[in-house]
């Protein structure tokens, strides 16, 4: 199995986690392609944007806690997983996260790294990190819902519903299931046609802090990741 899908709606790229068995949870296989697509794309001039989807009717169920890894493997997809969160933040080109049922954990941390969040009604959210000990969701989710809702969804580590995603503005737009994949290109493709859209994009983030904060975060990650082991 590729774990990775990419295909193409207009000149945007869709990568499309496919694990529909295990929720496209992400193992180190799944992480690697994620990684590579990105990077192959991001110096494609036949792609202006990226859209992330996820296969099945679900976006991610975050980092497979059943793959089997010794101590320095974790350490290793640790890593990996803080890669994938700082390439997403600093994408040379606009990326939208296409989201259909579950986002969670690491999907959910993939999902706030994106420019945009599109979402269907069966969209969930959540951020389990404080039910593990795991210092997650941090470095993003204040700079979208505020520091209040941020503590409310990190510290009780509940699932939100669509609905409620899109009021807290975690969710940009809200699409019918059908539309979601063509809507989301579609969006995308608008962003890529604004000649200023991407200096925008690098002044927001320089002014929000975004790339430093998402560090701070992913040093986080690998202080406990090194303390489990």
């Amino acid at each position: 199995m590729k774990r990775v899908n990419v295909g193409r709606m207009q000149d945007v790229a869709i990568l499309e986690m496919d694990r529909p068995s295990a929720k496209n949870a992400m193992d180190t296989p799944m992480l690697n392609a994620l990684i590579d697509a990105l990077l192959a794309v991001s110096t494609d001039t036949g792609f202006n944007a990226v859209v992330i989807t996820g296969a099945g009717g679900t976006f991610s169920a975050g980092a497979d806690i059943a793959e089997v890894v010794d101590p320095q493997g974790a350490v290793a997809r640790m890593r990996r997983f803080a890669q994938l969160y700082e390439l997403v933040v600093g994408f040379p080109k606009p990326v939208v996260a296409a989201i259909s049922g579950h986002c969670v954990g690491g999907g959910a941390e993939v999902a706030t790294a994106c420019d945009l969040r599109v979402a269907d009604k069966t969209a969930k959210i959540r951020f389990p990190g404080a039910a593990f000990g795991i210092p997650v969701g941090t470095a993003r989710l204040p700079l979208l819902v505020g520091l209040s809702h941020a503590k409310d969804l990190l510290m009780t580590t509940r699932t939100v519903e669509a609905e409620e995603a899109f009021r807290l503005g975690l969710f940009n737009r809200l699409v019918d299931a059908p539309d979601l994949l063509t809507d989301s290109a579609t969006i995308a493709s608008e962003i890529a046609a604004n000649p200023g859209a991407m200096v925008q994009k690098r002044s927001l983030d320089a002014a929000s802090g975004l790339a430093s904060r998402t560090g701070s975060e992913n040093r986080s990650l690998r202080r406990w990741q090194k303390d489990q082991s």
